[in-house]
């Protein structure tokens, strides 16, 4: 079920959508803010139910425009805009880093908020204060298999609050949730908080598919 949740962490990392309505605007206000804050660092807490399971997911977020890194129980992840490495964590530490360099098609998977902003396939309703839903119309065709998204956000800094994702009910009952525990804006990060620092893990079997 996690590999849905890199779905919603990209919601989240890159966002470009113009304003049509009032949820279209409030969601563009959305966007500014999260470019205007440049580096960002945030806590967040991901609830994935599948059927009658749930898995919850404590999470570090760092992204800086189209660098990432990802901190969960388990599983590292770094993305420095060409090379992603993905560290295993089987209960004694990393034991496997995959190494890869995604193609555009599969870059295009994690960056979802930018396949959607030619709303191909997708309409956008809402509150327009502080809560905007995209809609699939045809959810088994569209990216990922994304039924819909829903965006909370704080009606007066326009920070977000919540991420909902419902999938295609062929994919069966699966739907993610991501809360912002902690936001902070405008951090400076080293280039290397998005660099594997693989020396570092002396006995990870490193598996390089690039």
């Amino acid at each position: 079920m996690r590999k849905y949740l890199l779905i919603i962490l990209s919601l989240i990392w890159t966002v470009t959508l113009s304003a049509q309505n009032s949820a279209e605007k409030l969601l563009k206000k959305t966007v500014s803010k999260l470019e205007k804050d440049g580096g960002i660092s945030m806590s967040l807490d991901a609830e994935i139910k599948n059927d009658d399971n749930t898995d919850r997911i404590d999470l570090v977020l760092k992204m800086s425009g189209n660098s990432f890194y990802v901190e969960e129980d388990d599983n590292l992840m770094w993305f420095d805009g060409k090379t992603l490495w993905r560290g295993n964590d089987f209960g004694d530490g990393i034991e496997e880093i995959y190494i890869t360099e995604p193609t555009p098609e599969e870059k295009a998977r994690y960056d979802i908020i930018s396949l959607l902003s030619k709303h191909q396939g997708f309409s956008v309703s809402g509150n327009g204060t502080d809560t905007f839903v995209l809609s699939a119309s045809n959810s088994e065709r569209s990216v990922e298999g994304i039924r819909t998204v829903s965006v909370k956000v704080d009606p007066k800094t326009y920070v977000l609050k919540s991420i909902n994702v419902v999938f295609a009910q062929e994919l069966g009952n699966i739907s993610a949730t991501v809360t912002v525990k902690d936001y902070n804006p405008e951090q400076k990060f080293d280039n290397k908080v998005f660099t594997c620092p693989v020396k570092d893990y002396k006995d990870a079997e490193i598996i390089d598919l690039r």
